[in-house]
């Protein structure tokens, strides 16, 4: 069985977090999904790995690139942050089927670096992460800078954070809007950009 995946970290603005109502996967320029969505605009219907249920999404180009009809789905996987979504195609024999799930990654705290400080895309996940030392030694601070609005525009104010791990503040790590994600590996604190998509072709054993 021949294999085309496509595995994308989503984000809150993708998730329509953001006091937006668009739904969507941001797919770079420069990335070809053709071998999955081979016509732009033209609706292919996918089913849930696990659960069976039929996801019709397309892809648009207009200024961005994107992966659209997931709204629905989305709300029933409850996805946050971090949270990645991945397509298949599979080619068995002259059999095509197409596949999607999710990997729900709760074990991770994901923030995005703003002019006032950090934002905390799951704050729901605040409390477990703040102020705590790993068996290394190591320290992870969390603190309170203000709120604010993100855009002039914005709906909402945000809250904004500094974190800081041994006592290093994480603000020179990070340029403007970049994300990052900190989990606990062993006994150790891991800091980590926000890696968008993967891509992947492969052969295995039919399942």
């Amino acid at each position: 069985m021949k294999v085309v995946q496509i595995v994308k970290k989503l984000n809150n603005t993708e998730l329509g977090k953001r006091k937006m109502n668009d739904t969507y996967v941001l797919i770079p320029n420069d990335l070809d999904i053709k071998e999955i969505f081979e016509v732009k605009g033209k609706p292919v219907e996918f089913e849930d790995k696990y659960t069976h249920e039929k996801v019709t999404v397309k892809n648009t180009v207009d200024k961005e690139k994107r992966i659209t009809g997931l709204g629905e789905y989305y709300k029933k996987q409850g996805l946050s942050a971090g949270d990645e979504i991945i397509f298949e195609k599979r080619e068995i024999g002259s059999r095509i089927e197409y596949v999607v799930y999710v990997k729900k990654n709760d074990d991770i705290l994901v923030f995005q670096k703003a002019r006032q400080g950090f934002e905390i895309l799951t704050p729901e996940r605040l409390g477990r992460y703040s102020n705590i030392t790993a068996g290394s030694g190591e320290t992870l601070e969390i603190t309170f800078l203000t709120s604010g609005k993100i855009r002039k525009d914005s709906p909402v104010t945000t809250d904004f954070y500094d974190i800081k791990v041994s006592g290093k503040s994480l603000m020179d790590r990070f340029s403007a809007k970049e994300l990052g994600e900190i989990r606990f590996q062993g006994n150790r604190i891991k800091v980590n950009p926000f890696y968008g998509w993967k891509k992947y072709t492969f052969e295995t054993e039919e399942e």
